[in-house]
């Protein structure tokens, strides 16, 4: 049986740490805002777990761009590529 908690804070500003282990509890993805304090306790592969989950979704998201930001990005990584070149 589980639980399902919703907390939006897409409104404000929130703190994020990651409080670390100790031997009586799990590291902990802590959440702080003007909603409370959330706290996730988790084996630390379950974090990675979050952490790949959240990676995933925001290199998804692709923002408009510029010709001319698209014409310094090519020439940032041509130049990357003729430096591991040489």
């Amino acid at each position: 049986m589980g639980a399902a908690y919703s907390v939006d804070f897409s409104g404000g500003n929130i703190e994020v740490d990651v409080l670390p282990e100790t031997p009586y509890c799990a590291p902990a993805l802590c959440l702080r805002g003007d909603f409370g304090v959330i706290q996730l306790f988790a084996a630390p592969e379950h974090l990675a777990e979050v952490e790949y989950a959240l990676r995933t979704y925001l290199d998804g998201i692709r923002y408009p761009e510029s010709s001319e930001q698209q014409a310094i990005l090519k020439s940032e990584i041509n130049q990357s590529f003729e430096e591991e070149i040489a």
